[in-house]
């Protein structure tokens, strides 16, 4: 990832000088580059392809961005093994070599993606209603919440239904 390389960059989330552009960095905020694992051009470090997933060592705990080195998001910690469970089903059933991936946090999703940043259309899980747009709420979700997301304040039956979850007391 040389092109995230800058003499020095400012990091406005963390407060740090750091030599890189962090991954918890905005995507509109972003440089772009040429992905060194699968050579797709003019992407920023939301992007996601099957190769780059293998490398994932890290997320921001506090935004839910990932990165292969702990030097990249402002607060790392190591993925749990539930996650990258998670993340390599979605690779599995994949039919392309880039993966989708959440918009905020740059994590692997399919459809419905985040509740943070849905991805359309789908089939709600709980109701079996279509989304085409907006943010659905059902009854049937309704009292299942376990997780709010720390970024965007979104609840989350599971974990991987938001960015960065927090257990909902």
């Amino acid at each position: 990832m040389a092109m995230l390389y800058d003499d020095e960059h400012f990091c406005k989330h963390c407060n740090k000088k750091v030599a890189h552009v962090h991954f918890c960095t905005p995507a509109e905020e972003s440089k772009k580059f040429k992905c060194e694992y699968c050579e797709t051009e003019n992407i920023n470090h939301r992007h996601m392809c099957s190769e780059k997933l293998k490398h994932i060592k890290f997320y921001c705990k506090n935004c839910g961005a990932v990165a292969v080195d702990e030097t990249h998001v402002c607060n790392p910690i190591p993925i749990e093994e539930e996650l990258k469970e998670h993340w390599d089903k979605i690779s599995e059933k994949s039919e392309s070599e880039v993966l989708t991936s959440c918009g905020i946090c740059g994590q692997p999703v399919s459809p419905p993606g985040h509740y943070c940043d849905q991805k359309f259309p789908y089939v709600c899980k709980y109701c079996g209603q279509e989304i085409t747009a907006g943010y659905h709420q059902c009854k049937k979700k309704s009292g299942k919440y376990k997780f709010i997301c720390k970024t965007c304040g979104r609840l989350g039956v599971k974990s991987t239904d938001v960015c960065a979850p927090a257990p909902i007391d």
